[in-house]
């Protein structure tokens, strides 16, 4: 049996990649070493049996399961800090149903480390049982949402909230934050209206949160004069933004306009080789450092761990917020935003205030991404003359302009982004990038 952690833990279409048998062996694994594991999961109907096969596996080694039943993942990363000493969120994130996986987190709320990582997946590969029956436990934590919400609000300006009674449009995408973000905001004083709140493992639309998936959030904003909309993923992780006349704000775009509102002298930011040049410029205008890392929660986790920094975000739109976990959380970023425009003002004409810079953003579906990256990344250099950068994929930067070619963690698929100053410079940089892609695609 073999398995691979990508830049967001395991994933894979169940029944193939994920199945039960999976989940019984990363179960053992973890309750052998550590003796209580949090457990999570999001609606998808696949969790029920991933679910039961994990904990039987953690209790069969001796582990006590703490089972938190559906909720967002980062409500299983803050219970695991607070209770446990391990934990593990059942998720595909913004993936299709079809596809399932495991995020597992350390004492600390945080995703493991690659090393550990490698560690589990060389027991797996061994496929040899690792634990004598061990007698574990299995108990129900019925608090878990409560802790999140009550730690979420002790960290955001309520008093402003509730003295301008904002009205938020939600949409849940019918996954894990229906149990806790309509409440959530109901809490800290806004008039909230819910779209696709009612969890379900069938999707009224796809998990990826963007102007299309969100047209109907969008609609409901415009129509009913809110002053603002959330729309999430499946698993609650990553969070976008909808303006007031119902624009889904673009995520580079919404990164630098939250940096606007919470950068100050002095602080460090973290994001990834994937981020707009107006992100770095939108730091250091309010006198930030920004430091760059790899894609992927784990690794600007990590990187804000080493670096002390206040906040992590990547252009996916999941951000963190440490003060609170060191993990990512859309309803966090919720809060922020929704402070944001009661002490700002619309953020239509805030975003006007941004800087934003022509960029594309292109997938190829790929079989092979390591041979593919290979041969990408030869026709690459021959082609463009830059500062090479091949810290995660090939990433080669000009005066005005960037490109980074890189395999996806989560998906079968091959990513360009290109970004300019100058639009015909990026047509033309872009055009020449896509065909070297494509040709090396396998």
């Amino acid at each position: 049996m073999g398995v691979s952690f990508g830049t967001s833990g395991i994933r894979g279409v169940v029944g193939k990649e994920i199945t039960p048998e999976l989940a019984l062996r990363l179960g053992e694994i973890i309750g052998k070493k550590k003796r209580k594991v949090v457990v999570g999961r999001d609606t998808r109907e696949s969790g029920v049996a991933l679910e039961a096969a994990l904990v039987a596996g953690i209790t069969f080694a001796g582990g006590t399961a703490l089972k938190l039943g559906v909720v967002p993942t980062p409500t299983t990363a803050i219970a695991t800090k607070q209770k446990g000493e391990a934990g593990v969120m059942i998720t595909a994130s913004h993936n299709p149903a079809e596809y399932n996986g495991f995020k597992v987190y350390n004492r600390f709320g945080e995703e493991i480390s690659k090393e550990e990582e490698r560690e589990i997946e060389n027991i797996i590969e061994m496929a040899k049982a690792q634990a004598e029956y061990g007698g574990g436990s299995v108990y129900e934590v019925r608090d878990a949402v409560e802790k999140h919400i009550e730690l979420a609000l002790s960290l955001a300006d309520v008093s402003l909230i509730q003295k301008r009674k904002p009205k938020v449009v939600v949409d849940c995408g019918n996954g894990a934050t229906s149990s806790i973000a309509p409440f959530l905001l109901k809490e800290a004083g806004c008039r909230v209206i819910s779209v696709n709140a009612e969890p379900s493992g069938v999707f009224s639309r796809a998990l990826e949160p963007n102007s299309e998936s969100l047209a109907d959030a969008s609609a409901v904003v415009k129509k009913s004069g809110a002053m603002l909309g959330v729309g999430y993923d499946g698993d609650g992780d990553r969070a976008v933004v909808i303006d007031e006349t119902g624009a889904v704000l673009d995520l580079d775009e919404q990164l630098s306009l939250l940096l606007n509102y919470i950068v100050r002298d002095g602080c460090t930011v973290v994001s990834t080789v994937e981020a707009s040049l107006a992100v770095r410029e939108a730091v250091e205008r309010g006198g930030g450092k920004l430091v760059v890392t790899e894609v992927g929660s784990r690794n600007v986790a990590e990187m804000i761990r080493v670096t002390g920094a206040v906040f992590g975000g990547e252009p996916c739109g999941e951000y963190i917020f440490p003060e609170e976990i060191n993990s990512p959380d859309g309803m966090m970023t919720a809060l922020k935003f929704i402070e944001l425009a009661c002490r700002e003002g619309k953020l239509s004409r805030l975003k006007g205030k941004v800087r934003k810079y022509p960029i594309r953003r292109m997938k190829f579906e790929c079989s092979d991404k390591a041979g593919s990256m290979e041969v990408i990344k030869e026709k690459l250099i021959g082609e463009f003359e830059g500062k090479l950068n091949e810290r995660d994929g090939v990433r080669i930067d000009f005066k005005d302009g960037w490109l980074l070619v890189r395999a996806s963690g989560t998906e079968p698929v091959i990513r360009l982004t290109c970004e300019h100053k100058n639009k015909m410079e990026l047509e033309r940089m872009c055009k020449k990038a896509e065909q070297v892609v494509r040709e090396g695609v396998r």
